[in-house]
C-alpha cells in the first residue's frame, strides 16, 4: 500500500524587519519550508519503520522464523494412515485430553469418511533439521519417495477431521463412533458417521504449537470450506468450540448459535454453524 503523506501549509514568517518597510518582494519572499521539510521527513521515516514492522510480523515472517526449513505446503485429504500423526498433533496442540481423540476414533473417521478431512503437509529431510527443531509429528511421518537417498519424509504441520451428522448442529452423537465399526460392514450406526446427513460435523482444527498464529490455521479452514463446497458434501458446516475462539470462526463466517447441548470433553462449548449456501471470507 502506497503511504500518503499530508505535507503541511508554508508558514509566513511572524518576526519581518523592523528597520525598514518591507516591499511587495519581500513579503511575498518571506516563507520558511524548512521546518515543514523536516517534519515531512519524519513522518516518512514513521511511515516505512512502522511498514518493515508490520512485514517482520506478518504470518509469513513468523512462519518462516519457526521452521528451520523452507514452507511448501501439500494440502491433501488424509488417509488412514495418517491417523498416528493425527494422533501427534492433537496430543500436542489440545492440552486438556479431554478434548482429544483417540487413536481407535481417528482409525474409524480416516477409514469411514477420508474425504471429509484435510492436512497440510510439508516435506523435511530429518538429517539437515537442527538438534533444537522439535516437531511431534516428525517421528510418525511417512516417507515421501521409497528408498529416497535423502529420506525425506512428509510431516504433518495442521488438520481437519469431520464426519457427516443429520442434526442443524453438532451433537454428541456426532462426536461419538460405534465401537464396532471394524464389524459393521458399512452398516449404519446410531452414532458416528451418517452417511446421508446434510452437515458436515467438524470435529477437529489443529496446528502443531509453534506454528499456531503463522496463517496455517486460516488456510487450511479456506481450503477446506471451498472443497466440501465444491464436492457438494453438505449444506453447512458445524463445529463445537469454547468461548475464546468463537471470534475466530466468526471470521471464517461461521455463525454463533448459542452454548451447545453437547457434553463432549466436560462441555462448555458453543454451537458454530458456516452455512455452504454462502462464500467463504
Amino acid at each position: 500500500m502506497v503511504s500518503q503523506i499530508e505535507q503541511q501549509p508554508a508558514r509566513e514568517d511572524v518576526n519581518p524587519p523592523t528597520t525598514a518597510s518591507p516591499s511587495p518582494v519581500d513579503g511575498d519572499q518571506a516563507i520558511d519550508e524548512s521546518s515543514d521539510a523536516d517534519g515531512d521527513f519524519a513522518q516518512l521515516q514513521k511511515t516505512l519503520s512502522q511498514k518493515r514492522r508490520a512485514e517482520k510480523d506478518s504470518p509469513e515472517s513468523r512462519l518462516q522464523k519457526a521452521l528451520p526449513f523452507p514452507f511448501f505446503p501439500n494440502i491433501r485429504p488424509l488417509t488412514v494412515s495418517d491417523a498416528p500423526s493425527c494422533v501427534q498433533l492433537e496430543n500436542a496442540a489440545f492440552p486438556n485430553p479431554d478434548h482429544r481423540a483417540s487413536p481407535e476414533k481417528f482409525e474409524y473417521r480416516l477409514t469411514t469418511c477420508p474425504e471429509l478431512s484435510l492436512g497440510v503437509f510439508c516435506t523435511v529431510i530429518p538429517s539437515q533439521l537442527p538438534s533444537s527443531c522439535k516437531l511431534p509429528t516428525l517421528s510418525t511421518a511417512r516417507p515421501v519417495e521409497t528408498d529416497r537417498a535423502d529420506g525425506a519424509v512428509s510431516v504433518l504441520l495442521a488438520h481437519i477431521v469431520s464426519t457427516r451428522g443429520t442434526g442443524k448442529v453438532v451433537s454428541d452423537a456426532d462426536m461419538d463412533y460405534p465401537k464396532d465399526w471394524r464389524t459393521r460392514q458399512g452398516k449404519s450406526a446410531e452414532v458416528g458417521h451418517q452417511e446421508t446427513g446434510g452437515l458436515v460435523a467438524l470435529h477437529s482444527l489443529a496446528v502443531l504449537p509453534g506454528l499456531q498464529g503463522c496463517g496455517i490455521g486460516k488456510m487450511i479452514m479456506k481450503a477446506y470450506l471451498q472443497q466440501v463446497k465444491g464436492m457438494g458434501l453438505g449444506e453447512g458446516v458445524g463445529l463445537i468450540c469454547q468461548d475464546y475462539l468463537v471470534g475466530y470462526y466468526e471470521r471464517f463466517g461461521y455463525k454463533n448459535l448459542g452454548p451447545s447441548k453437547a457434553q463432549f470433553g466436560g462441555g462448555g462449548w458453543n454451537d458454530m454453524v458456516f452455512d455452504l449456501s454462502g462464500k467463504p471470507e
